[in-house]
């Protein structure tokens, strides 16, 4: 198996790079959704509640079970929980996608712009209608249910969503120059190659998904402390967790004359696609956080599957009445062109 001429079998591989004045634009609506209104969501919440303090009972009523109030604490919090909700996570949602998608941008990034707005929308109406259910009232405890609060922040969760979405632009990325393509030469009938890869998550994305992981192991000791009858919940999800990274961390990748095999290090999941099932393969470009809005085994916008764990070269398969499958693998051009020779030689056996 060569790499080294171009072949008439040989696939280009594209950047999807988004025109600079789009870009621009894509920007611009995305700080307008994730990060100014927002902010100005947040102020209102938080003007607000500041107003309404001197009207609540000490201590507050700050959480709710299926009977009614169970937890108290001072109504302060609820300013915390507005200015952090409603607009740290957003501002770090748009921060992530501005630094994940400089040069690609798709409508998974335009969907989480859409998603933090809907966020800052669900935190103001959830803190500020807590704190109104409140006003006037003597003791917290006499509060009654939260579950109108919760119908109309839902509501307006869901339409800000939407208006986020649709307030942004809608780009589309265009092709860039091919690249030298791999060749491998015309496989004689009855001969067998196998070409095999790691496909692994780069070390930005393995740190920030174990300080993640850090995190969640911190939280599950203090409720582990705090409630002890229910410390199997924490220490479950925390188990899921570490599992569901452990298995989509690495998988190996596999050409060969039964078609593409792609397994986790771990056995599972794993996913196969038969030689007669591919209608159509070549190498691309990928950017997993523009395309399918984060790394792992995604669903993107455009109807595609992947296995994207790292911005770099990618297998793209087209599957006869499934979806596309997309996995990005270093030497992805090599990989694509056996895969490619053998539906040559396939097509010329048949």
């Amino acid at each position: 198996m060569t790499a080294d001429h171009p072949s008439p079998h040989a696939f280009e591989r594209h950047i999807a790079d988004v025109p600079a004045r789009d870009l621009r634009r894509a920007r611009r609506g995305l700080l307008l959704v994730g990060v100014v209104a927002p902010a100005v969501l947040t102020a209102v919440a938080v003007t607000l509640i500041v107003t309404w303090l001197p009207q609540l009972p000490d201590p507050a009523a700050v959480h709710w079970g299926v009977g009614g109030v169970d937890g108290f604490g001072p109504a302060i919090v609820y300013i915390w929980w507005a200015v952090g909700i409603g607009f740290a996570v957003p501002l770090a949602i748009t921060v992530a996608i501005l630094a994940g998608a400089r040069h690609q941008w798709g409508g998974a990034a335009r969907l989480l712009g859409g998603v933090a707005l809907g966020l800052s929308g669900f935190s103001g109406v959830t803190t500020t209608g807590s704190v109104a259910i409140q006003r006037g009232v003597e003791d917290a405890a006499q509060v009654g249910g939260i579950a109108g609060v919760l119908i109309s922040a839902v509501v307006a969760l869901a339409v800000l969503i939407s208006v986020g979405w649709f307030v942004q632009p809608h780009v589309h990325p265009t092709p860039g120059a091919p690249l030298q393509p791999a060749h491998v030469a015309a496989l004689s009938a009855g001969e067998r190659v196998v070409w095999m890869a790691t496909a692994s998550m780069s070390r930005r994305v393995m740190v920030l998904i174990s300080l993640v992981i850090v995190v969640v192991v911190g939280i599950t000791a203090v409720m582990v402390v705090q409630a002890s009858e229910g410390a199997w919940i924490p220490v479950l999800t925390l188990v899921l967790i570490g599992l569901a990274f452990a298995s989509s961390a690495s998988f190996r990748v596999r050409v060969g004359p039964d078609g593409l095999n792609v397994r986790s290090q771990l056995g599972v999941p794993r996913v196969h696609v038969p030689l007669a099932e591919i209608t159509g393969v070549r190498a691309v470009e990928c950017h997993p956080f523009g395309e399918f809005g984060g790394f792992g085994w995604r669903v993107g916008l455009d109807g595609r599957s992947g296995i994207v764990l790292r911005t770099g070269p990618a297998i793209q398969v087209e599957r006869r009445g499934k979806r596309p499958l997309v996995v990005t693998v270093d030497g992805a051009d090599v990989g694509a062109a056996l895969l490619q020779a053998y539906r040559d030689r396939a097509g010329a056996e048949a």
